[in-house]
């Protein structure tokens, strides 16, 4: 569940959210996204200014996070036991340089769930979806097709 064998935890971009939720600043934003992709100079302003707007307009999301960050610290149980019930073919995409999950809870997944299939993405961070949109795009394609 919430530990890894390879990197301490919280990791330094969870820390970083955390920072975001806490104070909603445009430096914080921008410090966060610094390390949620792989390559930070993909980003543009006009993204991070969009993302900036999309936090503050939504303040009762960030006060319910942290609402539930104060409720789960120590009530968030291990549920990987549960993955062996997820019948259903699953596909687990995963940025290699992700610092905010570590990449052996991507082979806990792997190894819970009975018909999974799992791509990791090198240079890659946690958003394989941005960083990668057309490999991602064909591979999800693929899995949803067969």
């Amino acid at each position: 569940g919430r530990t890894s064998l390879f990197t301490p935890l919280p990791m330094e971009g969870i820390k970083l959210l955390f920072g975001v939720y806490h104070d909603p600043s445009l430096e914080n934003l921008k410090k966060m996204l610094d390390v949620f992709v792989y390559d930070s100079s993909a980003l543009t302003e006009e993204l991070i200014s969009l993302r900036h707007k999309s936090i503050l307009a939504n303040p009762q999301h960030l006060e319910n996070f942290l609402k539930s960050i104060d409720l789960s610290k120590f009530q968030m149980g291990d549920f990987t036991a549960n993955l062996p019930d997820i019948k259903h073919p699953t596909l687990i995409t995963w940025g290699r340089d992700d610092r905010f999950v570590p990449i052996d809870w991507s082979l806990k997944l792997l190894n819970g769930l009975p018909d999974a299939r799992l791509h990791v993405f090198s240079q890659c961070g946690h958003w394989a979806q941005w960083e990668h949109a057309d490999a991602f795009n064909r591979l999800v394609i693929d899995f949803l097709n067969h």
